[in-house]
């Protein structure tokens, strides 16, 4: 069965989740999380959020978070950054177990092209602890 798309997730509260590189990290990291220099640098994964989007949540800058939706959780570490929008979540996709963000993105892909929807999703953010989806 194919999944729905992005847009059908999204519902109260939600947010729009990108997923993408870090410097540090080439690729999917596999081979440079094994640098002790870079794996020092970007040792975990780290939700970059607007820090008004993180405070109307309650969450703290360095505070533990779930990101989750129907698909599964992710357990990380929140970052304010006043470049993120309001509305979007940045999660890097270099690091595996519960900090993998292929556990929250879709296998729907678009009619035309075949390409498949693993750069964006709908997600909850929470404490970790809270309000997990």
């Amino acid at each position: 069965t194919r999944d729905a798309p992005f847009g059908a997730d999204a519902g109260p509260g939600t947010l729009a989740l990108a997923t993408g590189r870090l410097l540090e990290h080439y690729q999917s990291g596999a081979q440079t999380r094994r640098v002790p220099e870079l794996a020092a640098a970007r040792p975990e994964a780290r939700l970059l959020i607007h820090p008004a989007t993180a405070t109307a949540r309650g969450i703290a800058d360095g505070g533990p978070v779930t990101v989750s939706n129907a698909r599964g959780a992710v357990h990380c570490t929140a970052e304010y950054s006043t470049a993120q929008r309001l509305d979007t979540v940045f999660l890097p996709f270099h690091f595996s177990g519960r900090q993998s963000a292929n556990l929250l993105t879709s296998q729907a892909t678009d009619p035309i092209s075949g390409m498949p929807e693993f750069k964006t999703s709908a997600v909850v953010v929470a404490p970790a602890g809270r309000g997990q989806a």
